[in-house]
């Protein structure tokens, strides 16, 4: 204990010296907390699953689409056969219903999914209240998630209460714990397959529609030998007999028109097939980044040798004296240990605090749920990885208090080390500002691109156009041309449209089949529209005419045609979008007119083709002057009459466009937070650097200053040095920004002028972190009186 109390008087005597050294430490290890508690987020993926490795998801990719792509669904009807196979113990659906709840006159958007009873043992959910089983083998039963509980009924018992779905009363049979956030079940309550709350439950069998399923399989059975039997069942449903057989069959090739595979929850995560979803991940890429995160640690802990050792030098007359007084080698290996060890402890300490603080906003940087991650025991074996790296931090400072020879140290002429460990702290602080300043040439490049893409023109102007969304499967009822038509007469409201999805995203997509000129059926993007809406927004058609509702005022057949955009003319084999204007398609649907280009999929991808139905939608285009706020007061009221069990939530046009490069911002605050860690770890590193040229150059700056020099002689030298390794950072660094810059603009069809502004700021900032960090020392030299010098 006596050495950490003279380690915790040091500390105390020496404010900068800890700051910065506690600081530079608290930093690495904060990111490093952070960096490990998403590893740990995806590496324990449904590791609360019992025999995660049993438990498996079906999934399809429907090779009928434009771009096929896996989906975490497949024919439920394929949950029967696996079961008759024998090699499935259990099997349990999850479909989602996508119904708001109500208790009074409170309304919650919650996430509902209808299980088998099965589900339970299959994902070791157990019932916190009540009886689970019951819940969801009676069809007015349910069962709510203790955090859903608690937004309808607040601190009262849930048990035995009743909520409206939709206006369904279901009763609260069963109270749950949350479901893990790092599972692939994610719901807030849970109902059976025989719920009054499914409405779709008699044909989402018989239809073969889609919708995700689990198996279990027995012991001994496996994915290899499961899969043949239930890829041979969709290949001979009566939906892919149907496709196989018009014309979007000869477009297969003999490929199967669904794929069937499946993958363990064990293996989930990482499952390449679903690397395009968001709740995927990359094994790779989650290694790299753990150890990109001890390789943070390892620099903050490496700018902290160098500084003990600094402070050993200089502390030499007193190592000195305290071996002639009988100090052994071991009670100043403990000493120095000690002291170490005091100052990782306390900096992992402050880097807890920093990273609980940070933990939320870290959350949303990688979009995961985050929270609660970082336990008890993880605390424990933070500390004592602390302690491991306080120990191997203090082994170079208590080597050199060893080796130093009385009698040199106490006549000031051991305060030096070796060349080899001066180069070694040069090539530190290189590879320090090489990597400062790839991240920030590298964070101002994507933060550009991501500001030009998202403020890029869609086609039309997104100013004063409100989105809001009708209630599931509501679109083309009356209650719903009823509130179109009541939002169309309120003040302040210059049009009212309706389309299948917003231009800008991509969560309700539509696909039709046409017949192309050689004979065989197109696949394409169908974006269903009111026949207003090309008037509503203001846009003319390229060539032809638009929809209006002058020629069809229904929207509910295509009887004023359909219309294309350029690239849907081409596909369907006309050489000119205008040739394709009059032209009819298997003698019922005629060509009215082509669109123009908007900018659906924004500046990742090549416009697709694109054919417009005049159908109901389901998001309502409101152009108004009024604010976002004026608005939602406006249509409040319309809304609750319309549709009582329902929320109304709006958003901008303008809104929408920016979320399909939310991705590309939280990457950019990705960048820029590694940045300014990598900035910070070269801040400490040059700080460290400075502080020991200036003691290795003492006599040289005495003897300087004694033949004349000024300060600003003095200055220019000190100035010198860092420039050099400032500027082979630069050398090092920058070019490997430039082509992460170009491969990541290779994802855009369209470029921000990103030029040579980014890697210049980015070498100015890692210019001025130097002078700045530098500045400190350098005026110490400045100072430095030449007597003193000369009396050590």
């Amino acid at each position: 204990m006596m050495n950490f109390r003279i380690g915790w008087r040091l500390l105390l005597q020496q404010p900068a010296y800890s700051m910065v050294v506690i600081g530079g430490l608290a930093v690495g290890f904060a990111a490093c907390f952070l960096i490990f508690s998403y590893v740990l987020f995806c590496l324990n993926f449904n590791s609360a699953v019992p025999d995660n490795d049993r438990v498996v998801m079906v999934k399809q990719r429907m090779n009928i689409f434009p771009v096929p792509i896996w989906m975490t669904g497949a024919y439920l009807p394929l949950r029967d056969v696996a079961l008759a196979s024998g090699m499935v113990s259990e099997a349990s659906i999850a479909v989602p219903i996508s119904k708001t709840m109500r208790v009074g006159d409170k309304v919650q958007q919650l996430y509902s999914v209808a299980v088998d009873p099965s589900f339970p043992a299959m994902f070791g959910v157990e019932a916190q209240q009540g009886n689970l089983q019951a819940a969801l083998k009676h069809p007015d039963g349910m069962a709510l998630t203790q955090s859903s509980a608690a937004k309808l009924f607040g601190n009262a018992p849930a048990l035995g209460q009743g909520v409206y779905i939709d206006g369904t009363l279901l009763q609260v049979r069963a109270v749950l714990p949350d479901p893990p956030p790092n599972g692939t079940q994610r719901y807030d309550a849970l109902v059976g397959p025989h719920s009054s709350a499914w409405t779709e439950r008699d044909t989402a069998f018989s239809e073969w529609k889609s919708n995700q399923f689990f198996l279990k399989l027995r012991p001994g059975a496996s994915i290899a030998a499961l899969t043949p039997a239930l890829q041979a069942a969709a290949d001979h449903s009566p939906f892919d007999e149907s496709l196989k057989k018009n014309g979007m069959g000869k477009m297969l090739n003999g490929r199967n028109v669904t794929d069937i595979r499946l993958t363990s929850l064990r293996d989930l995560y990482f499952d390449e097939d679903l690397a395009a979803s968001g709740d995927s991940g990359n094994r790779n890429s989650v290694l790299g980044l753990a150890a990109g995160g001890l390789l943070i640690l390892l620099l903050a802990t490496i700018n902290y040798v160098n500084l003990a050792t600094v402070r050993t030098l200089r502390r030499q007359r007193e190592i000195g004296l305290r071996k002639l007084l009988g100090a052994s080698a071991g009670q100043l290996v403990r000493q120095f240990l000690s002291e170490a060890v005091l100052t990782t402890v306390l900096a992992a300490a402050l880097g807890v605090v920093l990273a609980w603080l940070l933990l939320p906003i870290f959350s949303d940087l990688v979009n995961r749920h985050l929270n609660g991650i970082i336990m008890p025991q993880h605390l424990l074996m933070a500390f004592g990885f602390a302690v491991f790296i306080g120990v191997c931090a203090g082994i170079y400072p208590a080597r050199l208090a060893c080796y130093a020879l009385p009698a040199t140290a106490l006549t000031g002429r051991g305060n030096t080390e070796t060349v080899a460990g001066l180069w070694l702290r040069r090539v530190l602080t290189v590879l320090q500002f090489a990597s400062a300043m790839a991240l920030s040439a590298g964070m101002l490049a994507v933060g550009w691109q991501t500001w030009y893409a998202s403020h890029a023109s869609p086609g039309f102007d997104p100013a004063n156009l409100l989105l809001l969304r009708l209630p599931y499967q509501m679109e083309g009822k009356p209650a719903a041309d009823a509130f179109i038509a009541q939002v169309g007469r309120l003040p302040g409201v210059n049009g009212v449209a309706t389309i299948s999805e917003a231009v800008g995203r991509e969560d309700n997509k539509v696909f039709n089949s046409l017949p192309a000129k050689g004979g065989n059926d197109i696949m394409m993007d169908t974006v269903y529209v009111s026949p207003n809406w090309f008037d509503m927004m203001q846009l003319h058609a390229a060539a032809g005419q638009a929809f209006s509702t002058r020629i069809d005022p229904h929207d509910d057949k295509d009887s004023g045609g359909i219309m294309l955009n350029a690239a849907g003319a081409r596909a369907l084999g006309f050489e000119t979008p205008e040739a394709a204007v009059g032209q009819t398609l298997s003698n019922t649907l005629r060509i009215t007119g082509i669109a123009p280009e908007l900018r659906f999929h924004g500046l990742s991808d090549q416009s697709p083709a694109i054919v417009y139905r005049v159908r109901p939608g389901r998001v309502v285009t409101v152009r108004t002057s009024a604010t976002l706020d004026e608005a939602y007061r406006l249509i409040a009221p319309v809304w609750q009459r319309n549709f009582p069990n329902s929320i109304l939530e709006i958003t901008t046009q303008q809104a929408a466009l920016e979320e399909r490069y939310a991705d590309d911002g939280r990457l950019m605050r990705i960048l820029a937070i590694s940045s300014i860690t990598a900035i910070a770890l070269a801040a400490f590193g040059i700080y460290v650097l400075s502080a020991y040229s200036v003691q290795r150059n003492r006599r040289q700056i005495v003897l300087r200053k004694l033949h004349g020099a000024g300060s600003k002689d003095i200055a220019l030298m000190l100035a010198r040095e860092f420039s050099v390794l400032v500027g082979v950072g630069a050398i090092i660094g920058l070019p490997l920004a430039a082509v992460a810059t170009q491969r990541y603009l290779a994802g855009y069809t369209e470029h921000a002028p990103v030029s040579i502004w980014t890697p210049a700021a980015a070498l100015l900032l890692a210019i001025v972190v130097a002078l700045l960090a530098t500045t400190r020392h350098t005026l110490t030299a400045m100072r430095m009186p030449p007597l003193m010098a000369l009396k050590d």
